[in-house]
């Protein structure tokens, strides 16, 4: 079986236009904020692998006149061949084999579908499986008939579960109490006997998978069971029973005695769960656990339907079998989501995961995580956002570069997110051709990109490479530089137009174009500088003239600075003079500017070289060996002088 290469989205949902998500066959991780259009994109694929199992295959969703269709309320046909649809094309090796969709008009390559394992997992899933009052027991069949049987496929029958339900429900319709009730009673009883097998199926796995993948490590032991008994273990609760059948309902008359309705109805089935905590049967277990606890035993009835999660099955799933998931872990802490981020990346050799996400934080853990396994090269990672202008979704390759997204915002229209894409870019290119030390404030952080342009030019100018004036005049006059980022205000008041940025494309493709300078910077003059002795009342602080730099190549040269300003106290007592013991005011010292490095060999008190580079600080608070990098400035001048 074939893998998923493209989702193919067209005037559905979210998507007023022709849309397509690039896969190439791999795993996909997407963030986007509520709004963006991630679930349509989710839901796409809902469709595709839910209309082969739907007797119209899907075709009602596409249909202008039937009230429960997805077309996007902006779609307009390019022409008469345009219609909306959703469709997947597979990957085979580097090449498209065949294609799934749905549309009004025609629903195709569902044939193969049937083979896959397909699992869609969503929080509204979750939460229903134990959105129940305390006054209510739980009934899991009705989740199961939305969400499970349509993935449940009956070999004997070659039909779906959620289908057969519905055929029952169909023959029903069509009987009263005269009506031979031959035909329904077989049908339930297959059906019956499904569900059973299916539960039976559940049963034997579920407590392990629970135990296995999403216990807390002080969590006390649970075994669950889901139930589908032949016989009525509580009829004062469950007035109608457990299975499937076709009766005289049972009811309350106005006394509260117990008789049976006069004509036949079909009575739905209850699928209830025990859970024991230590052997201890829990009554309720929807209001005796929290929430985290009952979306991990949701989760552990989910994937017990998975093949080969257990260490002791080898079961290996169809090519192309996957999950999704949309935002299913809202109510989960994050020590809660790692077990499940865990969970599916131990599967993930087995089943293509497909995971949607509004949580940016969540969405950065899995990318660590993903990267950690060694397994990243397997994944896609998109970002969604929403183009109000265009009224449609916009995806992009999250980890792209900026000048990519600048562009692609660029192209359709969106000028403003452009250009915040054009600001990261053009920061980024000034930033790779200065030495670290010019692009960071004495306290470890990143400068403003002003403040990174304004040292570029001087950079640059300095070693003899000025900058051409019309692109700093360019630059100065760009309104990138009041676009900040985080005020989004500023946009209303300063609108960003096309030729602005036509503009800033040239002036980032010409910095692009400069050549980088083997100046390292090491410490920019003006610069005050601390030393403090370690286990003696000893200070001495003092100021560079000038830059201090480095020019790496074959052969090392350096421009060194001198010392001015310089000040020292020893014992709480300031000047004082090693060779008097005592204060001396007239120090020569006071008045001198000597190179560091001879001025590095003058400290009292035994200090070396490296105790100085080890416990000064530059204003600021950063440690000077921070900025040396290693780099002995006492070899470095004997090899200048020299």
């Amino acid at each position: 079986m074939s893998r998923i290469n493209e989702i193919v989205i067209n005037g559905f949902k979210a998507f007023p236009s022709l849309y397509k998500i690039e896969l190439g066959g791999k795993h996909l991780l997407m963030y986007g904020e509520n709004g963006s259009g991630k679930s349509s994109i989710y839901y796409a694929l809902h469709c595709i692998f839910n209309s082969s199992r739907k007797p119209d295959n899907g075709k009602k969703y596409f249909d202008k006149n039937n009230s429960q269709n997805l077309i996007n309320r902006f779609f307009i046909p390019k022409d008469e061949h345009d219609i909306p649809y959703v469709a997947v094309n597979w990957y085979d090796g580097g090449r498209n084999v065949f294609l799934s969709a749905v549309s009004e008009e025609e629903s195709g390559g569902f044939d193969r579908l049937a083979e896959l394992e397909t699992y869609f997992v969503n929080h509204n899933l979750l939460n229903g499986f134990f959105n129940f009052t305390n006054s209510n027991s739980i009934n899991l069949f009705p989740i199961f008939q939305r969400e499970i049987f349509p993935y449940k496929f009956v070999d004997e029958d070659s039909i779906y579960m959620s289908l057969m339900y519905e055929q029952i429900q169909d023959e029903a319709s069509k009987l009263n109490n005269r009506s031979s009730t031959k035909k329904i009673n077989e049908m339930i009883d297959i059906f019956n006997s499904e569900i059973e097998n299916f539960i039976g199926d559940i049963n034997i796995v579920v407590s392990d998978v629970y135990k296995n993948y999403f216990k807390t490590e002080d969590d006390k032991d649970l075994s669950i069971v889901l139930t589908y008994p032949k016989e009525n273990p509580n009829p004062d609760e469950y007035i109608d029973g457990f299975r499937l059948k076709w009766d005289n309902r049972l009811i309350r008359n106005q006394q509260g005695e117990l008789e049976r309705a006069p004509n036949k109805s079909l009575i739905e089935p209850i699928i209830g769960i025990e859970i024991k905590e230590d052997g201890i049967e829990i009554a309720k277990p929807h209001v005796y656990f929290n929430e985290a606890k009952l979306t991990a035993i949701a989760l552990s009835i989910r994937f017990a339907l998975l093949k080969g999660i257990n260490p002791t099955d080898n079961a290996t799933p169809p090519e192309g079998s996957f999950l999704a998931l949309d935002d299913m872990l809202i109510s989960l802490d994050m020590s809660n989501r790692t077990k499940v981020v865990d969970f599916l990346l131990k599967i993930s050799d087995k089943y293509k995961i497909y995971l949607f996400t509004h949580d940016k934080a969540f969405f950065n853990y899995v990318c660590h995580e993903i990267h950690q396994s060694g397994k990243a090269e397997d994944w896609v990672y998109k970002r969604v956002s929403y183009n109000a202008n265009n009224k449609e979704p916009i995806v992009l390759d999250e980890y792209s570069d900026y000048l990519s997204k600048a562009k692609h915002f660029y192209e359709i229209g969106d000028y403003d997110t452009s250009a915040i894409y054009l600001r990261k870019q053009l920061e980024q290119c000034v930033g790779d051709l200065l030495p670290y030390e010019l692009k960071t404030r004495a306290d470890g952080g990143f400068v403003d990109l002003q403040t990174l342009w304004a040292k570029l030019v001087k950079f640059y100018s300095d070693n003899g490479k000025s900058l051409e004036p019309p692109m700093q005049i360019l630059f100065t006059n760009s309104k990138l530089l009041i676009l900040n980022v985080a005020a989004h205000f500023q946009r209303l008041s300063n609108p960003i137009y096309k030729i602005e940025l036509d503009k800033v494309f040239k002036l980032v493709d010409y910095v692009k174009s400069l050549g980088k300078i083997s100046n390292k910077l090491i410490i920019e003059g003006g610069k005050r500088i601390v030393f403090q002795h370690p286990t003696i009342d000893y200070k001495c602080s003092f100021e560079l003239d000038s830059d201090l730099e480095i020019i790496q190549d074959e052969h090392i040269v350096a421009k060194i600075p001198k010392c001015k300003n310089i000040k020292w106290s020893y014992n709480g007592i300031e000047n004082w003079d090693f060779k008097t013991d005592r204060q001396n005011n007239e120090h020569k010292l006071l008045k001198a500017s000597p190179k560091i490095t001879d001025f590095f060999q003058r400290f009292p008190l035994g200090i070396t070289q490296d105790m100085i580079i080890k416990y000064s600080k530059i204003e600021g608070g950063v440690i000077l060996i921070d900025y040396m990098g290693g780099i002995d400035l006492l070899k470095l001048s004997v090899k200048i002088d020299s």
